[in-house]
């Protein structure tokens, strides 16, 4: 029986927390055993601000768009804490590229979480984890543009007011979102020189990534969008909601 009750947040009290030092880049990790000996662990991530909104957004946003990723939750708000529950998934050797074009699952779960990555503006390397004879992809801490500094500025600018420029603060308040995201790199990298798949098949996936993007009802994304408000600033819910309404404008095109 899962412990996850809230939809967007799991209970720190059911869990016991242990470092956890395999791999990654993003910063000192925990993983969240359950107490109860049932149901999955978590790697618990937040080190840094936008580790925990990045991981959320992009990890949900990446299931609904079709790609094959682990769970994701915030973890229950606590002062001065922001972090992020991903389900945990032994990972096994990765499959090599002649095995992934062979084999119809693992080709689409490759073609798919590459070109979301692209979607969601993730600057950092495309990761992918093999795990139940499945890729997974994972680590959307990249992604969306926004920065622990931004976040920093967002959620103290009212004590910075004093001592910095209001057009200074404006400047990450209201930050512009500049929606790039990448597609022809994914197609170049896809197409041209893994050869992983044909431009017929890769035009199809973005089409298809985009409808169901389009198809995500309004009330998930407010959830979402909800959740994150419990702790983090306005300014970076409503930093959120403007992307999703430039890559929605996107995807109509």
């Amino acid at each position: 029986m899962s412990l996850v009750k809230n939809p967007y947040f799991i209970n720190r009290s059911k869990y016991s927390f242990h470092p956890y030092t395999f791999g990654g880049l993003s910063g000192e990790k925990q993983i969240a055993v359950p107490r109860n000996g049932r149901g999955p662990s978590y790697i618990i991530k937040g080190d840094y601000r936008e580790c925990a909104c990045n991981e959320f957004m992009g990890l949900r946003l990446a299931k609904m768009l079709g790609v094959h990723v682990p769970d994701a939750y915030l973890v229950e708000p606590k002062e001065n804490m922001y972090e992020v529950a991903v389900e945990y998934l032994g990972p096994m050797p990765k499959p090599d590229l002649d095995r992934v074009k062979a084999e119809k699952n693992l080709f689409h779960e490759y073609v798919y979480g590459f070109i979301a990555h692209c979607l969601l503006t993730d600057r950092d390397t495309v990761d992918f984890l093999f795990s139940n004879n499945m890729i997974y992809t994972f680590d959307f801490g990249e992604a969306f543009g926004i920065d622990d500094f931004s976040i920093r500025i967002m959620e103290n600018a009212s004590e910075y007011a004093s001592i910095l420029p209001a057009a200074f603060i404006s400047k990450f308040t209201s930050q512009s979102i500049e929606y790039h995201p990448e597609t022809l790199y994914a197609y170049e990298t896809l197409v041209n020189d893994l050869q992983i798949c044909d431009k017929a098949y890769f035009d199809a996936a973005l089409e298809d990534m985009c409808s169901r993007f389009l198809a995500i009802p309004e009330e998930e994304i407010k959830g979402m969008l909800n959740a994150l408000g419990v702790q983090y600033p306005a300014a970076l819910v409503n930093y959120f909601e403007r992307f999703i309404d430039e890559m929605r404008e996107f995807c109509q095109k």
